[in-house]
């Protein structure tokens, strides 16, 4: 198994556990977000620069958005799969990362991603520009004007929806103190039920987080409610009235 492991770019392998898999045996969307959050860590501590490190600056990495698009075909438990990352660019205010999920052979890329980063202040909650000594490490280009991710469309008011409500508990919260990325997936994919999970795969979404969702807060997952020939999701996460996050999702109908 060949791997790149240099200042811009790192993969490492993963065996993949039943618990990261979903009942039809593959990765959940949750645990793919989880593993290339954890593809970035390495990353980052390869290069001395961990999450103590980062948090010496007063600060901490946030992600502001995800984009993805995955293949039909996806790993299935037990099976040893890569995680990659690249720092694609950054300017003052925003850096680009990019993700994969391929086999072990680098035949395969079961999905790829793009997020966007930003730069919070641990005591404001608030954005600040990027410190040099963070970014410089990971020799990615410094561009005026850095790729932009796909925005969302917004769920339509005239939409009939399906929402559930759940409340944001402890074990929700990661080591920087807010809601963990990877479980907005959950909330934004339960309200669709097992029936549609079951007979339905991501093929691409985009997700963007607008607001920061706080411990103890109740959180209201929202869809559209799909029709038969409808292959597109429109989710919203809303505390109060205020929207804390939105995501776009595209579908493949499983056959059978």
């Amino acid at each position: 198994m060949k791997l790149t492991q240099d200042a811009q770019t790192y993969e490492m392998p993963h065996l993949l556990a039943y618990y990261e898999c979903d009942e039809t045996g593959h990765p959940s969307m949750s645990m793919m977000l989880s593993m290339i959050s954890m593809v970035s860590d390495e990353h980052s501590m390869s290069l001395g620069m961990g999450t103590n490190e980062v948090q010496q600056t007063g600060g901490t990495w946030v992600v502001s958005g995800y984009e993805g698009q995955l293949n039909k075909k996806q790993p299935l438990f037990g099976e040893t799969i890569i995680l990659g990352t690249r720092a694609v660019a950054y300017n003052r205010f925003f850096a680009v990362r990019e993700f994969w999920i391929m086999d072990q052979n680098h035949k395969v890329e079961y999905a790829h991603f793009k997020s966007m980063f930003v730069f919070m202040n641990l005591k404001t909650r608030r954005m600040e520009s990027i410190p040099p000594v963070l970014i410089k490490p990971f020799n990615s280009p410094m561009e005026k004007r850095i790729p932009r991710l796909k925005r969302p469309h917004k769920l339509a008011e005239t939409s009939a929806v399906v929402e559930q409500n759940y409340r944001v508990r402890y074990f929700d919260l990661d080591a920087n103190h807010h809601v963990n990325n990877a479980r907005y997936f959950d909330w934004l994919l339960d309200p669709l039920g097992r029936e549609f999970l079951r007979k339905h795969q991501i093929q691409s979404f985009s997700l963007q987080y607008l607001q920061e969702v706080r411990d103890g807060e109740i959180i209201n997952s929202r869809v559209n409610q799909l029709k038969a020939e409808e292959t597109t999701s429109y989710h919203q996460i809303v505390v109060g009235n205020q929207v804390d996050a939105i995501a776009e999702i595209n579908w493949y109908k499983n056959n059978g």
